[in-house]
C-alpha cells in the first residue's frame, strides 16, 4: 500500500520585523492580521521567495503604492527591506491623535494598511496563428518596432492584417542581492516599473469611549544605507499572490492570556511555579 502525500504549494511571504526580528502578528476574528507598533518605530519588511520562479514584489502602505517599481527576488531569497524604493529613507511608524467620530474614522481608514503583491516573471511570447488581445503585451526584445501581423504566419489582430507598431516593452527592475556589512545591509538591486494567536477576552487600553483616538501611518524615517541598482526584466501584469496586514498603535493592542505575564503559586506551600508544571517542586503537591 502506497500513500501519496502532496505538500501544499509554497507561496511568498511578507512580514514586519524590527532589527531583523519578526514581530508578533495578531489574527483577530473578522479583522486583518494586525501588528501593534510604538510611535516612532523604524521597521523592515521581511520578504521571502520559496518558489522556483523569479518574482517581483510591489508594496502598498497607507492604501497607496510606494513606487512604480518593486523588489525582484530570486528563488529561495530572503531580504529585509528597510527603505522606500525611490528614496533612501527608512520605514517609520508614526502616530497622532484624532477625534473619535465616524467622519474622522472614514478619513483614517487607510492609515496603517500594509499590502504586498507578488508577480511571476513573464514567459516570452513566440507568436503563432490566432487573434491577439487588445493592447497586446509582447515580452522579449527590449524594443519592438514595425512587427508584421498577418505575414509569415504570425496571425491577425482582431481579424485585420497589418503592421503592429510598438514602443519599448522592456522595463527596468531592481534585483535584490543583500550583502551584510558590520552595521548594515547592502541591497544591490530593486525594480523600477509601473505597476497569524488564539483570541481571548479583548481588553483595550482605554476602558471607555474617549473623545479622541490614536491612529498611525507609515512615514519616511531616518536615512537608510541600503543601496539599490536596477535590472531589466519583465513580469506578469497580475499578481499570483498577495498578503495584507494592518499596522496599529500599541494603545489599541488587544491583550491575550499569552501577552500577560501571570505568576502562578502553589496553593499548598506558596512557592512560585514554573510554566506548565503540574506538581510543585517544593512540596510535591498537585497544582
Amino acid at each position: 500500500m502506497y500513500l501519496n502525500y502532496s505538500a501544499a504549494p509554497s507561496v511568498p511571504s511578507a512580514n514586519i520585523a524590527v532589527n531583523k526580528s519578526r514581530l508578533k502578528v495578531y489574527k483577530n476574528t473578522g479583522d486583518l492580521p494586525t501588528y501593534y507598533l510604538k510611535s516612532g518605530t523604524e521597521f523592515q519588511i521581511e520578504l521571502f521567495n520559496p518558489t522556483t520562479d523569479v518574482i517581483l514584489t510591489k508594496i502598498e502602505l497607507n492604501g497607496k503604492q510606494i513606487s512604480q517599481g518593486g523588489l525582484v527576488l530570486n528563488p529561495g531569497q530572503r531580504v529585509f527591506l528597510d527603505r522606500y524604493i525611490d528614496v533612501a529613507k527608512k520605514f517609520l511608524f508614526d502616530t497622532y491623535e484624532v477625534s473619535n467620530t465616524q467622519e474622522v474614522k472614514e478619513a483614517i481608514k487607510n492609515n496603517g494598511d500594509f499590502k504586498v503583491s507578488f508577480y511571476r516573471e513573464s514567459k516570452p511570447y513566440y507568436g503563432g496563428y490566432g487573434s491577439l488581445p487588445m493592447n497586446p503585451v509582447i515580452y522579449g526584445s527590449p524594443s519592438i518596432n514595425s512587427v508584421p501581423i498577418g505575414s509569415s504566419g504570425t496571425g491577425y489582430v482582431n481579424g485585420v492584417s497589418g503592421t503592429l507598431n510598438l514602443t519599448s516593452v522592456s522595463t527596468s527592475y531592481y534585483n535584490a542581492n543583500i550583502t551584510p556589512t558590520s552595521n548594515s545591509i547592502t541591497l544591490d538591486s530593486l525594480n523600477l516599473e509601473s505597476e497569524p494567536v488564539t483570541k481571548s477576552s479583548p481588553t483595550r487600553s482605554f476602558a471607555k469611549k474617549s473623545k479622541s483616538i490614536e491612529t498611525g501611518r507609515v512615514e519616511k524615517g531616518s536615512d537608510s544605507n541600503q543601496k539599490l541598482t536596477t535590472v531589466s526584466k519583465d513580469f506578469d501584469n497580475f499578481p499570483f499572490h498577495s498578503v495584507e496586514y494592518k499596522l496599529l498603535p500599541i494603545s489599541q493592542k488587544i491583550n491575550t492570556v499569552e501577552d500577560l505575564q501571570v505568576k502562578v503559586y502553589c496553593t499548598n506551600c506558596g512557592a512560585k511555579l514554573g510554566k506548565g508544571h503540574k506538581y510543585c517542586s517544593q512540596c510535591g503537591g498537585k497544582v
